[in-house]
């Protein structure tokens, strides 16, 4: 074999339009989005399976460091835990409750058996690995980036209903708190941070909350304009959800699960989350004591209250009028 630059040169002569079939050039183009979207499938299982530096990754997929970075940055980006421990390993988390380190998302297998449907035509194993592929798939959940387009949607439905001083119907609202799903009747203020949720005020009981976008089956415009105005209140909720000034800290110790289960509730406790040697720590700002002890009563065994004493006499009371 020629040696690059070492080869029998056809001098002035290139390929014409002529000799190039267009089913060539489309199957080129179907080749490298499906190489990309399998190596990220690749880069998956490997983070799922393992802790990686970026070195180590680049080796083993045989790219730069650079490409690696873009391919963790998508990760993030479709809601994947990447995490990083204390040698600079990359590893995507996954709870206790899920031993199966490096088995595929529904989400996964389901883009996995169309890119075999569409890049496989003449391999024999292509029917058998769509087989196997289904019997992994049998869920059909919304994939995550229909999921974000859908909450976009919402921002500008709830948007508009501000600027026109509108009601608005969350219907099928589900409350974590309460584990219901009910239609919340609400006059929406403002949003939260990075728009993932809209303080409002709840007609039902007239309080101000924070309501999670992503918790809302769907919105619908209310009977009328705003008709509680004068309750309304423009503070920014706290990370839990609860309006005020988020003056007071506090420590929480928190289990792998506990901490799985922090960043997905209340995403804007993330930068205010710490790796230990025992787990995780979260110290953050919060307006009062409700959020965080409806948190740790709901996971007593996976949480311990660090500071102050008076979080933990907050939730030792609950614990007992719960009893009584």
């Amino acid at each position: 074999m020629a040696k690059p630059g070492k080869g029998k040169k056809t001098a002035g002569k290139k390929p014409t339009a002529s000799k190039v079939s267009a089913g060539a050039t489309q199957g080129a183009a179907s080749i490298i989005p499906q190489a990309k979207l399998l190596r990220l499938f690749q880069i998956i299982a490997v983070l799922k399976s393992g802790h990686w530096t970026i070195q180590q990754l680049a080796a083993r997929f045989d790219t730069s460091p650079r490409t690696i970075y873009r391919y963790l940055n998508l990760l993030e980006a479709v809601d994947f835990l990447v995490e990083k421990d204390f040698d600079n390993r990359y590893f995507i988390i996954t709870s206790d409750d899920d031993p199966t380190q490096a088995v595929f998302s529904v989400e996964e297998l389901r883009l996995m058996k169309k890119l075999i449907a569409s890049g496989t035509h003449d391999n024999p194993l292509k029917n058998l690995l769509l087989k196997k592929l289904s019997l992994n798939s049998e869920i059909d959940s919304m994939p995550r980036l229909f999921l974000k387009q859908r909450i976009g949607k919402f921002v500008e439905e709830i948007a508009e209903a501000i600027r026109n001083k509108q009601q608005i119907v969350l219907q099928g609202y589900h409350s974590a708190n309460s584990n219901e799903i009910r239609d919340r009747l609400v006059e929406p203020i403002h949003f939260g941070d990075n728009y993932q949720s809209v303080v409002a005020l709840d007609t039902g009981d007239l309080v101000c909350k924070q309501f999670k976008l992503d918790r809302i089956g769907s919105i619908a415009l209310g009977p009328s304009g705003y008709q509680n105005e004068s309750l309304h209140k423009k503070n920014q909720a706290d990370i839990f959800g609860m309006s005020g000034d988020s003056s007071t800290l506090i420590t929480l110790q928190l289990t792998l699960r506990s901490y799985l289960l922090l960043r997905e509730e209340f995403p804007l406790a993330i930068p205010f989350i710490t790796q230990t040697t025992d787990g995780y720590v979260f110290t953050g700002p919060v307006s009062s004591f409700e959020g965080p002890s409806r948190f740790a009563l709901g996971l007593i065994d996976e949480i311990a209250v660090v500071t102050p004493d008076a979080l933990r006499d907050f939730i030792d009371d609950k614990i007992r009028r719960r009893k009584s």
